[in-house]
């Protein structure tokens, strides 16, 4: 396929890479986002605007509140960094919503 390059300029620094292998959205030389074989690589600043309880690890973690995390760990009153956050409420969403598709899809079969 090649590499294909998308820039608003010719001498601008931000751009998106797409080649077979590999994708890089980059702002600047040293800031931006890349995707290959060995996964996603960010560099440069990062900001995350949600809260730490929407920031999942794994899928099935999440971090504790920090204002649990400003008392002590000891071992009378552990206090875990991640909580286990199952994503059942989520997955309760996507299925309401299938179900409303897939009732949709067999009302246009019909016609």
């Amino acid at each position: 396929m090649g590499t294909k390059i998308i820039k608003s300029n010719a001498a601008s620094d931000a751009g998106v890479v797409v080649a077979d292998n590999v994708v890089r959205i980059n702002s600047k030389e040293d800031n931006g986002v890349m995707v290959d074989e060995r996964g996603v690589t960010i560099t440069g600043p990062v900001s995350f605007v949600s809260g730490t309880n929407h920031i999942r690890v794994g899928g099935l973690w999440t971090f504790n509140n920090p204002t649990r995390l400003m008392i002590p760990s000891t071992l009378a009153t552990p206090s875990p960094v991640l909580i286990v956050d199952s994503p059942v409420k989520q997955l309760a969403n996507i299925m309401k919503d299938a179900s409303v598709m897939i009732a949709l899809i067999g009302g246009l079969s019909a016609i």
